[in-house]
């Protein structure tokens, strides 16, 4: 026999059963019904209902443990479309307003404790530009929802980032219209996915990748990378060609002297150390302190002249020093009048 009770709720209340309501599809009386269950249960065994909320809450710690451990390793990764789809729907968020309501009620729990903010723009279903702050306790989490945010407002209202500031724990994100898709793409990368290329390359060719991670652990990465062309001349006999060009032209697609004199030397301090040509480079404004590593006077000879020749392709004309460990090479200084007053010293 069914018999019907008024009850008074407070809306925090029925929050809390939405979740249930939804399993009964929709039926209130069908949820206060499991609910009057569970709670016979826990009186009857008030020890088996503490065993179960102890599990519920290991259960917990487990699923935090691994959500963590994994936004940790997909740290400098996007977000896979097709799964930010199903976590943001397209279909369903269209206005900005929406989208910060739903990225606040998801994240505003123990395990995300982050605060998201859009704002700052001109049209909730089509802006021009929107600014986005997130302050978090995690900086991985924080820096996860961040790019899963960049991700929707990327591929669903055509922005790109023009801007990111990352202060203590808060990151704030400038957007901007783009029509050129793969623009707007480039700029999510450039922000958020600096491990996108390599994990990309490292899953086309595991096998070779695992042998040289072997290669050069084993080895300390006491190893020397050099195009192929230049290792073609070595093999031919040939002297050593006074030009290694090619990887820096290849990471900026446009010939040396297109390069700005500035981006090519840091270019060459990272490329030619991790090529192991040079031990290390040091920058002092225009002028390269190059640890070299090499003992014998022609090789040191030979990557002096390498590295100046790069430099002087550039436009800028450069003069070389060298000892036993170290190179120096800086800029050749003119008067007015076009003369020489730094002039090129091969020693010291």
């Amino acid at each position: 026999m069914s018999v019907r009770k008024n009850i008074s709720l407070e809306t925090e209340h029925l929050k809390k059963l939405e979740p249930l309501v939804l399993k009964h599809n929709g039926n209130f009386s069908a949820a206060i019904r499991e609910i009057i269950d569970l709670v016979d249960a826990i009186v009857k065994d008030p020890d088996a209902a503490t065993g179960f909320i102890d599990g519920l809450k290991s259960d917990n710690n487990l699923i935090e443990a691994v959500l963590y451990w994994f936004i940790r390793q997909t740290h400098g990764r996007l977000i896979d479309q097709e799964i930010l789809n199903s976590i943001l729907d397209p279909v369903k968020i269209v206005l900005l307003p929406d989208l910060e309501k739903y990225l606040n009620e998801m994240t505003g729990g123990t395990s995300w404790q982050t605060k998201i903010r859009i704002y700052d723009y001109d049209n909730e279903v089509n802006p021009s530009y929107v600014k986005v702050t997130l302050t978090g306790n995690n900086v991985y989490k924080t820096e996860f929802l961040g790019g899963m945010t960049s991700s929707f407002l990327v591929a669903q209202k055509k922005l790109e980032i023009v801007s990111l500031k990352r202060i203590s724990n808060t990151i704030t994100i400038n957007f901007k219209k783009q029509g050129n898709t793969n623009l707007a793409r480039q700029s999510l990368v450039d922000y958020f996915g600096e491990m996108e290329d390599v994990a990309s390359e490292i899953s086309k060719k595991q096998e070779f990748w695992k042998c040289i991670v072997n290669l050069y652990k084993q080895t300390n990465y006491n190893m020397v990378t050099i195009p192929k062309n230049y290792y073609n001349e070595l093999l031919m006999g040939k002297e050593a060609p006074g030009y290694l060009t090619a990887s820096i032209e290849a990471i900026h697609k446009v010939p040396i002297r297109d390069i700005p004199s500035g981006i090519l030397i840091s270019t060459m301090k990272s490329v030619y150390e991790y090529m192991g040509i040079v031990e290390r480079i040091d920058i002092d404004e225009n002028t390269l302190k190059i640890y070299h590593g090499y003992t014998d006077a022609r090789a040191i000879d030979a990557i002096g002249k390498i590295l100046l020749n790069v430099l002087n392709s550039n436009g800028t004309k450069y003069k070389s020093r060298y000892s036993e460990n170290l190179i120096i090479i800086s800029p050749i200084i003119y008067n007015n009048d076009e003369q020489l007053i730094s002039p090129v010293v091969n020693d010291f």
